[in-house]
């Protein structure tokens, strides 16, 4: 799924077009989630601190005890790498939404801004208490073995970590699907988008496993098997919705309907005018539909004279069009201008859009 991100790099034609949230993903999720997988083999190899209450630890000799020592400092790495995965996910999806919704969509956007606060904070508080509250001193979390119960079980930590983690995915995944549902989209696209969204249902019941067995099976070790289901659930859900461009480009999929906005556009039902009112204010931006997926093997390789061809027989039109209706030169270049700025709208087909189509979007006004 991280490797589909390259979708992005297709789409823009450049690597310098790419974005942060495609950035976070393809650098900072990918070492984080490899760092954890090695960390938590190593881990499990190593052994730690955590063994029930009446566990003879004057049985292990002087090198289990290092080696349990060690292998409880690598249980800090595993539990960090997890919160940075998860959260760092959670800020990708955020910055997603946030350019869906910060030209069309005000309260949805207010929205957004409030549960990145939230998140934010969620993280910050939880760390906080990790390294500050919950374990003190801070060597008792790898000391063999340990005098507190919370230092190796981390219940504290884990339902603190919880309670925030859940329950910011519940208001993602509620403000995503009334955006969809909302949405002036056909019904059957709204099916589509709606499933693909809600399988970040999987990924709440990911952690939640994982913090039950976390919390009330803490020395089975068959939490860890659930920590690594969760993040791994965590980052399809977080780039499943970028996959679109991939398989356009690879396998000549055509939209769901050419006719109408796309999908990733989520641009409002269009409200009535007043007859005969010509204030802009009251007309709304509607997506250019996409031409369809033939060719598109051969589009790399014509673009540049495709598009020198299209800009000199849009002149010729233009002025002929000004010939033939009296209208001078000026007025003849505005329309090949016009055109010219149809045609890169007509680009954009992913979830996010470059900066300059961003600019372009007018802003819906009651």
């Amino acid at each position: 799924m991280l490797l589909l991100r390259i979708s992005r790099k297709l789409l823009f034609r450049s690597i310098r077009a790419l974005q942060l949230d495609d950035w976070l993903m393809g650098l900072f999720v990918s070492s984080c989630y490899t760092t954890f997988v090695v960390i938590s083999n190593k881990y499990l190899k190593a052994g730690s601190n955590l063994e029930p209450p009446g566990f003879d630890w004057s049985a292990l000799s002087a090198r289990d005890i290092s080696r349990r020592r060690h292998g409880s400092k690598l249980m800090i790495a595993v539990e960090q790498m997890l919160m940075l995965v998860i959260w760092t996910c959670k800020s990708c999806l955020l910055i997603m939404y946030h350019r869906l919704t910060r030209t069309a969509l005000r309260m949805e956007n207010i929205a957004i801004r409030i549960l990145a606060a939230y998140v934010a904070i969620g993280f910050v508080v939880t760390e906080i208490l990790y390294f500050t509250a919950w374990c003190r001193p801070f060597s008792e979390y790898y000391r063999v073995p340990t005098d507190f119960n919370q230092c190796n079980t981390l219940i504290d930590h884990r339902i603190t970590k919880t309670v925030f983690n859940i329950s910011s995915d519940i208001i993602m995944l509620c403000i995503a699907l009334q955006m969809i549902i909302r949405s002036s989209l056909p019904f059957t696209r709204k099916l589509v988008l709606c499933a693909i969204f809600s399988l970040g249902i999987f990924a709440v019941a990911a952690a939640t496993l994982s913090a039950y067995y976390s919390i009330h099976r803490p020395y089975t070790h068959t939490w860890l098997s659930w920590y690594l289901r969760e993040s791994s659930m965590v980052i399809i859900v977080a780039n499943i919705p970028f996959t679109w461009t991939i398989l356009r480009e690879l396998f000549e999929v055509d939209e769901f309907n050419g006719s109408s906005p796309q999908p990733w556009s989520f641009y409002p039902a269009s409200r009535p005018s007043m007859a005969g009112s010509r204030d802009p204010r009251l007309s709304i931006q509607t997506s250019p539909s996409i031409p369809p997926a033939r060719n598109r093997k051969s589009r790399t390789l014509t673009d540049s004279i495709g598009s020198q061809a299209t800009q000199s027989t849009t002149l010729v039109d233009s002025l002929s069009v000004g010939h033939e209706t009296g209208d001078s030169l000026s007025n003849a270049l505005k329309l090949v201008d016009s055109s010219q700025q149809e045609m890169h709208q007509v680009r954009s087909h992913d979830f996010a859009a470059s900066k300059c189509e961003e600019d372009e979007i007018l802003p819906i006004s009651a």
